[in-house]
Formats: C-alpha cells, structure tokens, sequence
C-alpha cells in the first residue's frame, strides 16, 4: 500500500510517498526544489553510491531506489524511459549534505519538516489495531503444526489494572482433515 501526501517546497508541490513503513522523496524533487537539473542530481546520487561501496558502507545503498517512469517526449515518437532515484530521510540526508547556503538550509528544514509529518501519519496508521493482527498473524502463521490443533484468543481491556476485563474469546480448533468455520466455537463477552 502506497499513500501520497502533497507539501509545497520553493513554490513546488513535492510528493512524499510511504510505502512498507518508508517514506521517500524522488530525485526529481530534490531537483525541482534546489534549482537543479535532474541529470546533475542523478550523477551525485551515482557518485555517492559508488563512494559507499568503495567504503564498504553497502547498507546505506539501500537508502536510495533507481526507479523508472515512461514518458513521452514532444517530438519523438514512442516513450522512453526516464531514471530516477526514490530516497528516503537518509538519502535525502547523504545527498543534501553538501547543498550549503541560507536558501539550501531552508529547503532541507522544509524537507525534513515533510518527512516529519509523513512518518508521523504512517505511526498513526500502524497504531491502527487491524495491523497488530496483521502483524500477529505474521508471526503465528510459520509455527502452525500441519496436523490438528487449538487457538485461543482473549482480549482483554485494560489489562494491567483492576478493572481489566474480557471483552472477546475464542477458541478455535482446526482439524486439518475438515475445514470449519472459526465461529462456530466462538464465546463473546458483553463488550461494556
């Protein structure tokens, strides 16, 4: 899943993008913003790359994603394919360093500032109970035995004080010979 969220930087509207718990900014941006050209940006982004790897700091790379998009070009016929990098905090961090003077500090505040606010809708949204299942699951689902077996689920509101209380339970047992459905052995609490 990919959310985009729009934020206005030297009167250009960039993109932040979060996908698997990143959030990314594009070349084109970096470019747009700091009044440079695309090719110039993709050959520091090149350049820093090859320099990691020279250094031995390989996991750094992954901070910066060569993508692709299709574009057609006026006058030519057919589209042609047009590079550039995804970077997220760090990327734009490594890249941006050596961008100095008052206009250039203001653009990367402003930059940071984005992805600030992107990474903190993206924890509000893995606050979201549906992707602690989701992450439960992920976890449960490698160590399930192939032959028959019992789950038990009890949630339980305000676990750590007196007033806790079960709110839900199931217990669920599979019989890998037979498909059943999970609720016909289900037990609710009145949820109060």
């Amino acid at each position: 899943m990919c959310n985009t969220n729009i934020v206005n930087i030297n009167n250009q509207k960039i993109s932040f993008k979060n996908k698997d718990n990143q959030v990314f900014c594009t070349s084109l941006d970096i470019a747009r913003v700091f009044g440079r050209r695309h090719d110039n940006v993709l050959s520091i982004i090149d350049n820093k790359i090859k320099n990691l790897r020279k250094i031995g700091e390989n996991q750094y790379i992954l901070n910066f994603k060569e993508s692709y998009e299709h574009r057609k070009i006026e006058g030519f016929k057919g589209i042609t394919k047009y590079r550039y990098y995804q970077l997220n905090r760090d990327g734009f961090s490594l890249i941006t360093m050596g961008l100095t003077g008052a206009k250039a500090l203001k653009w990367q505040v402003q930059f940071i500032d984005a992805f600030n606010q992107m990474e903190k809708l993206l924890q509000q949204k893995i606050a979201n109970p549906s992707k602690y299942l989701m992450d439960l699951m992920n976890l449960i689902s490698p160590n399930l035995p192939h032959d028959d077996y019992k789950v038990s689920v009890i949630i339980t509101k305000n676990p750590y004080s007196k007033e806790s209380k079960n709110v839900f339970s199931l217990d669920y047992l599979v019989d890998n010979r037979t498909p059943k459905d999970p609720t016909s052995n289900q037990k609710e609490f009145n949820n109060e």
